[in-house]
């Protein structure tokens, strides 16, 4: 193909401001001193290239590596509650803003929970609580209808409507207590005898969420396998993994149901024997799709280590709040490591950081709701910082090579889209303008990006086919 003299190059700004402050709580005037705001900028022309010495940003889009599944947030319990406080056009404004492509910034995958996690504000509870003592292992006091009375099925239900192509991410915090040696849904290992019905348990909530008009896309096993804490949780050994993945690919294959199976959902530092632990069982290996991750403690390096070592298997980080630009450098380099999808967690918390039942003292959420006045809310810088990526880069779009550039000057990550887009984000994590330029076959885009801020550029490819 010829290209097209001129071609022009769109721009899009975002910045930070008091990034992972506390007082962002406190302060709702604050989302008026962030400088940019997913704006528009000026259209840059791609021209030819010049030999100027300058910071250098490489693309070469026939270099291909993951393909990109979405990136988002989640509809936990502590942000439904929240959520349904407010009057329908509320609700309606802030799950806009989260997942149209048009009115909001696109987000196309979400993370739900199947059961309490630690983010509610209801007592725990998971699909089949039975008193101390008792079990139910024909599973017939199974039920959902705590979903639907503490209204998460109806807001996930309103988000697939805004967004149709919207993916659903399930995890699980907990077994039902009885399957475990705490019998309760705090602390406590998997019994092992519970690992066949533990499989048709979830099998009957996918089930029962595709009932619902809700298909779950993929779902773990387990939340944080290696955790007792003293919220939902539970210790589930890799060997345990191992059966859990096969026993329910099986049910799931029984009853013709193709959500793909994610093993591990914890942090990089503990990736390497517990994932041995399951994968040299040819037959766990072949039953789980890919490998989930945290980002709280380990390198990410290892992300990549295991994709080389299983090349098979996808990789996805399914948790972690990240903020300001450092955040969104934090996220290129997942997605460099060869993640195809990341998942912020939590959505919106109250002022006075409510409600939850987390150990800790929860940072910054997209949206901050003000205690005591429901429909009054503010948005964080990390709405917008994040929109730099889920505004523009599709589903399906491959991961293409681009040099990583440093924290001294400015970062990247590139990619070509479906209809043959070219997007690049670019962080600037330092406290002056940055100055680079953009050299693809298509020619040079000589750009600058302000301090602290993400630029998102996004061109059509001139020589795809």
């Amino acid at each position: 193909m010829t290209p097209v003299s001129a071609q022009k190059v769109e721009v899009w700004f975002s910045s930070e401001y008091m990034s992972e402050d506390g007082r962002w709580y406190e302060n709702p005037q604050w989302s008026d001193e962030i400088e940019y705001k997913l704006e528009k900028q000026p259209d840059l022309i791609i021209g030819k290239p010049d030999g100027r010495n300058m910071t250098t940003i490489n693309i070469n889009p026939s270099l291909q590596y993951q393909t990109m599944l979405g990136f988002g947030s989640s509809i936990e319990e502590s942000t439904v509650y929240n959520l349904w406080k407010m009057t329908p056009a509320k609700r309606e404004e802030i799950l806009r803003k989260l997942v149209d492509p048009d009115e909001g910034i696109g987000m196309n995958l979400m993370r739900v929970c199947f059961g309490a996690s630690d983010f509610t504000a209801r007592p725990f509870y998971s699909y089949d609580d039975m008193p101390p003592g008792q079990t139910d292992t024909a599973l017939s006091n199974f039920s959902i209808q705590k979903d639907r009375d503490y209204k998460i099925i109806p807001t996930i239900q309103q988000a697939l409507r805004y967004h149709p192509g919207l993916k659903i991410l399930a995890s699980p915090w907990s077994p039902p207590g009885w399957m475990k040696t705490s019998d309760s849904l705090v602390r406590g290992r998997l019994k092992a005898e519970y690992i066949p019905v533990l499989a048709q348990y979830y099998r009957k909530a996918v089930q029962a969420y595709e009932a619902e008009g809700i298909p779950v896309y993929m779902m773990t096993l387990q939340n944080e396998p290696l955790l007792e804490i003293d919220y939902p949780s539970c210790y589930m050994s890799a060997q345990q993994s191992g059966e859990l993945v096969k026993a329910l690919r099986a049910e799931l294959d029984n009853y013709n149901i193709n959500t793909r199976l994610l093993v591990y959902d914890h942090n990089p530092d503990g990736a390497g024997d517990y994932l041995t632990g399951i994968f040299s069982d040819p037959d766990a290996r072949k039953a789980a799709d890919g490998v989930a991750f945290h980002d709280y403690h380990g390198a990410l390096s290892i992300l990549l280590e295991v994709r080389n070592k299983y090349p098979e298997k996808n990789i996805y980080l399914t948790e972690r709040s990240v903020w300001g630009t450092y955040g969104m450098d934090r996220v290129i380099r997942y997605i460099r490591n060869g993640a195809r999808s990341y998942n912020m967690w939590v959505t919106m918390l109250d002022s006075n950081i409510a409600t939850h039942q987390w150990i800790g003292t929860p940072g910054p959420n997209l949206f901050i709701q003000k205690a005591g006045a429901p429909e009054r809310y503010w948005v964080t810088p990390e709405y917008y910082l994040f929109g730099q990526y889920t505004k523009f880069v599709r589903y399906g779009a491959k991961r293409i090579y681009s040099n990583y550039g440093s924290t001294e000057t400015v970062t990247n990550v590139a990619f070509l889209n479906p209809d043959n887009t070219m997007v690049v984000v670019v962080v600037n994590q330092t406290s002056s303008p940055r100055r680079f330029k953009i050299l693809s076959p298509d020619g040079q885009i000589t750009a600058a990006v302000p301090a602290k801020t993400v630029a998102t550029y996004k061109w059509p490819d001139m020589y795809a086919d």
